[in-house]
């Protein structure tokens, strides 16, 4: 028997893997039953779903071509994380225009087909979004800009 879509298989057996660690995390808390639903039965049912997934995606895996799995790019993870990292401590002293700013701005470097128009509306969109939903809708208590 050979893996014809190790793409697949390998993304089956991740989806699995993720889902017996919820599963297993979710086993510290009090199952309940249906009628009383505890705070372990929703994770412990969408891990099942995930796994059954995960099943049914490697299985597949043996009987569809598809492709190889590509080589991994460490460059986009690296900056992904630098960006995610950078917005927490921009956010902190700058406020959320300049974090989001800085996130899109750090995050653009990790694709060579990045456009800088395209960064700066993204940016300007983002910012829009990003103020709108959680300063005005949710109301929640987040510095828009830098206090000096």
């Amino acid at each position: 028997m050979r893996i014809r879509a190790p793409k697949d298989f390998w993304a089956g057996l991740f989806f699995i893997a993720v889902a017996l660690g919820f599963m297993l995390l979710s086993t510290q808390y009090n199952m309940g039953n249906m009628h009383r639903m505890g705070p372990a039965l929703f994770p412990t049912l969408v891990g099942a779903l995930l796994a059954g997934l995960g099943l049914i995606i490697a299985v597949r895996s043996f009987a569809i071509d598809g492709p190889p799995v590509p080589r991994l790019q460490a460059r986009p993870i690296l900056i992904s994380i630098i960006a995610i990292s950078l917005f927490g401590v921009v956010l902190a002293h700058f406020g959320l225009v300049a974090a989001v700013t800085a996130l899109v701005a750090v995050a653009a470097f990790a694709s060579a087909e990045s456009k800088p128009l395209e960064i700066a509306g993204l940016i300007v969109l983002l910012i829009v979004f990003s103020v709108g939903v959680f300063a005005w809708l949710l109301g929640l208590p987040i510095q828009l800009w830098p206090e000096f």
